[in-house]
Parts: C-alpha cells; sequence; structure tokens
C-alpha cells in the first residue's frame, strides 16, 4: 500500500457503481470490484510529491521523542525517491524513518505479491460502516503466507468506488525478534486529485525497551502536470537504497 506496506501500495478509485447498485453484492463481487479499482487507479496514476510528517514516541509519553519530515516524490508508473527535510529529537527517529522510506522505495516496483488481493489474502465479509462519511464494507483479511508485509486484521472498502479507506491489524509475520507484536492502522483518502495514505498508526511492543508509537501524517501534496505515461521530472535528490508494509518496515532492523 505510502506509503510506506507499497504494502499497502496503491489503491484508487475508479467504479462509478452507485451506493444504491453495490448494496446486494456478494463477498466475490466486492473483491472483483475492488481489484479493477485498483488497477484503474494505477493506470491513471500522476506525479505527486506528498510532504509527510512522522514522529515517534513511547507509549504515553507527552511529547515525541523525534520528529522528522520528508518529501517523497512520486514518478508513474512504480519509482519514488525521497529526501529527509526536517530531524529534531533522538537520531533513531530518523534512522526509522529512512528504512521505512528505504522500503518504500523497493516496494513502489514491487507490490504485486502483497498488494490486498486474491492472490495474498482470503477475505471474508463482516459488515458494513462508514468511515469519514463513506459507507463501507469490512472486509476480514486473512493472509495467505507469513509476511512483514501483509496484515492479519481487516480492510474497509468504499461501498461507492470500491478504494481501500483503511486497514488496521498485526502484521502477518513480527520484524524481528525484537519486536513482540506490531499492529498497524493505515488510513487512505484523496488529495489534491491523488488517492494516497494519508495517515498511519504502528504500535510495536519492542524487547528491552517496551512499547513505542510511531504516526504520519500529509502536510502538503503537490501534483506535477505528467501522465503515468510520460516521462519523469528532474528531482535534486535520489535514493536508490531499498507502508503492512512500509509502516512495518520501521522494526525491521
Amino acid at each position: 500500500m505510502r506509503p510506506a506496506v507499497l504494502l499497502l501500495i496503491s489503491f484508487g478509485a475508479a467504479s462509478t457503481i452507485s451506493y444504491a447498485q453495490s448494496q446486494s453484492l456478494g463477498l466475490e463481487q466486492i473483491v472483483s470490484r475492488m481489484s479493477l479499482a485498483r488497477t484503474a487507479a494505477r493506470d491513471h496514476n500522476v506525479a505527486y510529491t506528498v510532504k509527510r510528517e512522522y514522529q515517534l514516541s513511547p507509549a504515553g509519553a507527552a511529547k515525541a521523542s523525534a520528529d522528522v519530515v520528508a518529501d517523497v516524490s512520486f514518478f508513474p508508473p512504480s519509482e519514488k525517491q525521497y529526501v529527509i527535510v526536517k530531524a529534531e529529537g533522538n537520531d533513531r527517529g530518523a534512522g526509522i524513518v529512512r528504512r521505512i522510506l528505504d522500503h518504500e522505495v523497493v516496494m513502489a516496483n514491487h507490490w504485486q505479491p502483497y498488494v490486498v488481493s486474491a492472490a495474498n489474502y482470503d477475505f471474508a465479509l463482516v459488515g458494513r460502516e462508514a468511515i469519514d462519511g463513506h459507507e463501507c464494507y469490512v472486509l476480514q483479511l486473512s493472509p495467505k503466507r507469513d509476511a512483514v508485509e501483509l496484515v492479519r486484521g481487516k480492510a474497509w472498502v468504499d461501498a461507492q468506488d470500491f478504494s481501500i479507506r483503511r486497514i488496521a491489524g498485526q502484521t502477518a509475520k513480527n520484524p524481528s525478534f525484537w519486536i513482540k507484536n506490531l499492529n498497524v492502522t493505515i488510513n487512505y483518502g484523496q488529495v489534491n486529485g491523488v488517492w494516497l495514505e494519508t495517515s498511519t498508526e504502528a504500535v510495536a511492543e519492542v524487547r528491552l525497551a517496551g512499547t513505542h508509537v510511531l504516526t504520519s501524517r500529509e502536510l502538503d501534496v503537490r501534483t506535477a502536470t505528467l501522465s503515468a505515461r510520460a516521462s519523469k521530472p528532474a528531482v535534486p535528490h535520489r535514493n536508490r537504497e531499498h507502508v503492512a508494509a512500509d509502516t512495518a518496515a520501521w522494526v525491521a532492523h
């Protein structure tokens, strides 16, 4: 799905089916139209840069121990780059964010094994729920294999356009020995015409260090007049080292 997953990599709105028409849909139809919406969204991707803020803190802390801001640029069809523009607080926070973004760069061109699809998950329809005024189908997610980038939990699928608006649950595999549990919540939405990850929260039980919380949110989104089949513009910095998904990577090392 960013961000970060990607895990989580790119979801979009494409279906024109109305809410009234979608009321009688079964699980198979929902999953099929979710896949069609995702494909249509990728075909209409545009270049953009999102300014994203990350904050890391021990659970219950009144103030973040690290505050990091990054500019993340996407160039269709599958390239991402980033620049850290601010890093305050302890060095661990900046290191974690760099690992997340390195992972996101890789996942942008390697999203198929981790996307929310029938190839990677078994689904069950467990109900309906509104998110930010959007009626959603709630699907139970059961990963078909253990992987840090897959989430055992739920997905909220928009009942009108079949985009995924939220994923929440526990990663199917812990990123490392040091992490006992990693729970993630990833929210998606449209900003300035771009469908992207708008906010995340990752809660990790870290051995010997207690529970820590990493959050991210978008501060600004700028688009470019660039279609998915056009060449990408130049940027001042490139990072080719390489969100579940990208968010899970923050504890991988």
